[in-house]
């Protein structure tokens, strides 16, 4: 397990500083780095979607997942993601901030933090 931590660093730090190319300078170890093009990084978007499960699972809500559109990364030990996500309450569209720790090689993910944007 002790390998797969400078691994993942050097993955996640490769896949953030290339889409960051105009300034890989701004990729931070253990600070907040911003994922570009959310939109389209499939990844981020199936995050959203485990957080709005994970957190309709805990409250019994009835959230409907529709995108991530902002999204940073912390590296560290694991992988942490935080994100504001659209979801739809009762056909009315909201935003949502959530927080996923994940650790991709032992398959782990889980929802640390879920609350409604305040606009």
């Amino acid at each position: 397990m002790e390998l797969r931590t400078p691994f993942l660093f050097c993955v996640v730090f490769f896949i953030i500083s290339k889409a960051n190319a105009a300034a890989p300078e701004a990729v931070i170890a253990g600070g907040w780095n911003e994922i570009p093009d959310v939109n389209n990084n499939t990844h981020i978007q199936d995050l959203g979607m485990f957080a709005v499960q994970a957190y309709n699972n805990l409250t019994g809500s009835n959230l409907f997942f529709y995108a991530v559109f902002q999204a940073q990364a912390q590296i560290a030990e694991s992988l942490n993601v935080r994100m504001v996500i659209q979801a739809l309450e009762t056909q009315l569209p909201k935003m949502y901030k959530a927080y996923v720790w994940e650790k991709p090689w032992e398959n782990f993910k889980n929802l640390t933090f879920f609350e409604t944007v305040l606009a």
